[in-house]
């Protein structure tokens, strides 16, 4: 199966909501393969100590301009349970190539007007990639950085989110030390001390996130699998 997490603006957490999913399946046992296009290698900096990263977890970082022919590679040779594209937060055709071949695109989004916005320019540049093969895309908002305490502007936020009809995972993720310790530690919440009150809620909540994620999978129909004509 193949994730992309995509947006066309940066600082929403691709990053880190990418390593910290490779946690869940790697703490299952699945082999998970990350491909980092983020113009900072954000997340090959993070897991780039083999001897702290989960072993079930590897990294790569492609020219994005070479993207197709790296996952026909990664299919034909180590073949991973789960492939985690990290886009660049910018519009360029690795973004089109990244949500054409994923089973899934995520769209991080903190609850604030700018991320909200940009969610819904991501949602509408994947329909239209979809659209021009006659096939339903298969996408959805995933907020982040939610405060624990609920305010007014997390509450309009929600309120935009249905007023644009984006359709989102369930699960939200709430602002969390344990999150921002991946990118010092490697060790996504699932590998990390789970007796702290902040890392056991956070692999609660990516628990639920991938029990989302599988439901949703679930219930795919084919019109929603990979454009794998697209170039």
């Amino acid at each position: 199966m193949i994730i992309t997490l995509a947006s066309s603006k940066g600082g929403v957490g691709k990053s880190t909501i990418t390593g910290c999913l490779a946690g869940v399946w790697a703490a299952d046992g699945d082999t998970v393969h990350i491909v980092d296009l983020d113009n900072n290698r954000t997340v090959s900096r993070w897991f780039g100590d083999p001897t702290r990263r989960p072993r079930n977890i590897t990294v790569s970082a492609p020219e994005p301009t070479g993207l197709t022919e790296h996952l026909a590679e990664l299919a034909a040779t180590t073949s991973p349970d789960l492939i985690l594209i990290d886009v660049a937060g910018t519009y360029e055709r690795a973004l089109t190539v990244a949500v054409a071949r994923a089973h899934l695109t995520l769209i991080p989004a903190a609850p604030t007007e700018a991320d909200i916005y940009e969610a819904s320019r991501v949602a509408r540049h994947i329909t239209s990639v979809f659209e021009a093969f006659g096939r339903e895309p298969l996408y959805r908002l995933l907020l982040n950085r939610v405060q624990p305490l609920s305010s007014g502007a997390q509450l309009y936020a929600t309120l935009e989110i249905v007023r644009l009809r984006l359709p989102r995972i369930k699960t939200r993720i709430l602002q969390r030390a344990a999150y921002e310790e991946l990118g010092l530690s490697g060790q996504p919440p699932h590998f990390a001390d789970l007796k702290r009150p902040t890392v056991s809620k956070a692999v609660e909540e990516l628990d639920a996130v991938r029990a989302d994620i599988d439901a949703l999978m679930q219930a795919t129909t084919i019109d929603q699998q990979p454009l794998e004509g697209a170039a």
